[in-house]
């Protein structure tokens, strides 16, 4: 039996789809680890701050401070440190963003959230 010479060719287009999508699924997953990264540090940064006596909006500027790039924009982050002594987040520090889908400025339709314990170092 004999090869024909576009053989290759053909089995490289009926995969490309295959590999494009993989290559986008561990892109993805690779940016919703990154949320989740800065998600981690940016709430560990926000419980330190809170943790010395820090305001709302010392803990929310060093919260955003310790997130960069595409996931940088303010209107993307949420921080929160309830002060209600009945919310069941109270005395934790939790940060939300929103990944970016593929590119920058396009968004998942989902958050991703990290919270941290606030260990208190002042006067009670």
């Amino acid at each position: 039996m004999r090869k024909r010479p576009d053989a290759g060719m053909v089995e490289f287009t009926a995969m490309l789809p295959i590999v494009l999508t993989t290559l986008m699924l561990i892109w993805e997953t690779f940016l919703l680890g990154m949320s989740a990264t800065y998600a981690g540090h940016a709430a560990n940064e926000g419980a330190r701050v809170a943790a010395v006596g820090g305001g709302q909006k010392a803990i929310e500027e060093e919260a955003v401070r310790r997130i960069s790039g595409a996931w940088a924009k303010e209107e993307n982050i949420k921080v929160e440190y309830p002060t209600d002594k009945r919310d069941p987040d109270y005395g934790y520090v939790r940060v939300t963003i929103k990944p970016p889908l593929l590119f920058p400025g396009v968004l998942l339709p989902m958050s991703v959230s990290a919270r941290s314990r606030v260990v208190y170092e002042g006067p009670e």
